[in-house]
């Protein structure tokens, strides 16, 4: 699968640049697919709580800790949650633990090493700007 960087905004900024991002749908709501930044930084990946509720997620007897994210510490709940990830002629489903973050500044997802690096070969090619993801089987 392949992906064009999408410009976003830096968070706490009016800066803008093209990033690799893609888009994720979590727990089979197509109508939000999630714009998801590839962090090899991050251990895991991490929403805003808003999409668990949004998603219909249950938090209510999840395991929770507080965590580091973007210089903020966040309270942070994760749960098992099915994936997908599709270009315009194939697409991937996978389920991973996901940490949901309260409070959430930036405007998109953080996709790290567990739940997503381990599932996917991944290529960035940052001068032309384009992502292409191999799953691994």
């Amino acid at each position: 699968m392949r992906f064009s960087f999408r410009e976003f905004p830096d968070p706490g900024t009016d800066n803008v640049r093209a990033r690799p991002i893609v888009d994720v749908v979590v727990e089979g709501l197509d109508i939000a697919p999630q714009a998801c930044l590839l962090d090899s930084g991050a251990t895991a990946v991490r929403f805003g709580a808003h999409v668990a509720s949004i998603c219909g997620v249950d938090l209510s007897e999840a395991p929770r800790t507080r965590l580091a994210v973007g210089g903020a510490v966040v309270s942070a709940s994760m749960a098992e949650v099915n994936l997908v990830v599709a270009d315009d002629s194939e697409s991937y489903a996978w389920t991973a633990p996901v940490w949901f973050c309260d409070p959430w500044v930036p405007a998109f997802g953080l996709l790290g090493l567990t739940g997503f690096f381990d599932h996917f070969q991944l290529t960035i090619a940052a001068y032309d700007e384009w992502i292409e993801l191999t799953p691994i089987n």
